[in-house]
């Protein structure tokens, strides 16, 4: 069975898991299990994964539904299983088999949060310490440039320098230097235990990646509670926060090549 990609990809995403890459082993895995669904659970040999092939399996997920750049997630993510397993020498084709594959990013609506809806939340009589605190980290988040909250939830003491925040990307390792603002400072003393070398214990920075995602679900519906009970409801995610931050800085005249730099983007075009 070494040379069934399904077999495979499960040392594969092992060994992503090992390397702390978890986001990633998340993504190969849903596009492995996709992949079972579509072959039956009878494996899948290197050698019959051709142009053909592809192609029906991308046309099993569109007609499942699934948005265009949900089926281009599960169709990159099958393409780097397989690159990989050819580095390994597991399988040398012939030819590449996804030579005419092209995957073409569907431009989705705007999930930024306007400044006026975000002083209208932070507002509301929303009562209860969870929702609450799902607020805090949001506009700690805002004001941290549109830090992530993976990256949240693994800030250390270590990581303040002086009156910044200097922390590397959870998903690139790009380091990151942040002012740190009054509202910034207020929030950090607010969550702060002393026992914990965590600027936010409660983010289970220490957890399991199972325990991190649990939380950050919890914190998503929160944020959905909330942006459900402004005078004009929208979608509120963790997400949110980074993209309203980037879209006032670009308001405010701030240079895109600043704004870049602060989300740790590898390049512009990106942050465009």
């Amino acid at each position: 069975m070494e040379n069934d990609l399904l077999v495979y990809s499960s040392g594969l995403i092992a060994l992503r898991r090992s390397s702390g890459k978890e986001s990633t082993a998340d993504l190969y895995r849903a596009a492995c299990n996709r992949l079972r669904a579509f072959t039956g659970g009878v494996g899948l040999p290197f050698s019959c994964v051709t142009p053909v092939f592809i192609e029906r399996f991308a046309s099993s997920l569109r007609h499942e539904g699934l948005a265009v750049n949900s089926v281009n997630s599960y169709l990159s993510c099958f393409r780097a299983i397989y690159n990989a397993a050819v580095r390994e020498e597991l399988f040398v084709p012939d030819r590449n088999p996804f030579r005419f594959l092209r995957l073409r990013r569907e431009l989705t609506a705007k999930r930024a949060l306007p400044l006026s809806s975000l002083q209208e939340a932070c507002r509301l009589e929303i009562g209860g310490s969870e929702l609450s605190r799902s607020l805090d980290f949001y506009l700690f988040s805002f004001l941290s440039c549109g830090m992530p909250f993976v990256d949240m939830a693994h800030l250390t003491h270590e990581n303040i320098v002086g009156n910044e925040i200097v922390y590397r990307r959870h998903k690139t390792g790009t380091r990151i230097c942040i002012g740190i603002t009054d509202g910034m400072r207020r929030l950090l003393r607010k969550y702060a235990m002393p026992d914990s070398r965590y600027l936010f214990p409660q983010l289970c920075g220490e957890g399991s990646h199972g325990a991190y995602k649990a939380v950050l679900a919890r914190h998503n519906a929160c944020l959905k509670e909330i942006g459900r009970r402004l005078r004009h409801p929208v979608k509120l995610t963790s997400y949110v926060a980074r993209h309203s931050w980037a879209t006032e800085a670009f308001r405010q005249h701030v240079p895109v090549s600043v704004i870049s730099q602060a989300l740790g983007h590898t390049s512009e075009k990106t942050t465009r």
